[in-house]
């Protein structure tokens, strides 16, 4: 679900993902952004940062064992009434990471004999020879 208002937007998306997979593939995304990281709430597993325009959040919260929220929103320290200009692009930004970052940890497991990156489809790892489950 995404509102976008007067200087920012907040999105909320859906995952099937563990929570705490979840919050570490938060953490890389923001860390790409090029933000300032200004707290980290590991307990609540909310990350606040700001760029040079935008003050934003990042929560995961679960839905259930197997599925969570993550929810980002992004706002300008001032709203702007009159503005109709469209004020996603840090939340897109974060979302396009977050989600090809998603894709890769289920693209590829890591052998359990040798810790080599591998396809998740593989029977075999093509670097120790190890049979994968």
């Amino acid at each position: 679900m995404r509102i976008e208002g007067a200087g920012g937007c907040f999105d909320d998306r859906i995952y099937d993902l563990d929570r705490g997979i979840a919050w570490n593939i938060v953490l890389l995304s923001v860390n790409e952004m090029g933000v300032t990281v200004d707290e980290v709430d590991e307990a609540r597993f909310i990350i606040k940062f700001h760029n040079k325009d935008k003050i934003m959040q990042v929560a995961v919260q679960p839905i259930d064992d197997e599925a969570v929220h993550v929810i980002m929103d992004s706002t300008k320290e001032r709203l702007q009434i009159y503005s109709w200009k469209k004020e996603t692009k840090e939340v897109e930004l974060f979302y396009d990471l977050f989600e090809n970052k998603l894709r890769e940890f289920r693209a590829f497991i890591l052998c359990p004999q040798c810790g080599e990156k591998i396809s998740s489809l593989a029977k075999f790892c093509p670097e120790c020879g190890a049979k994968i489950k």
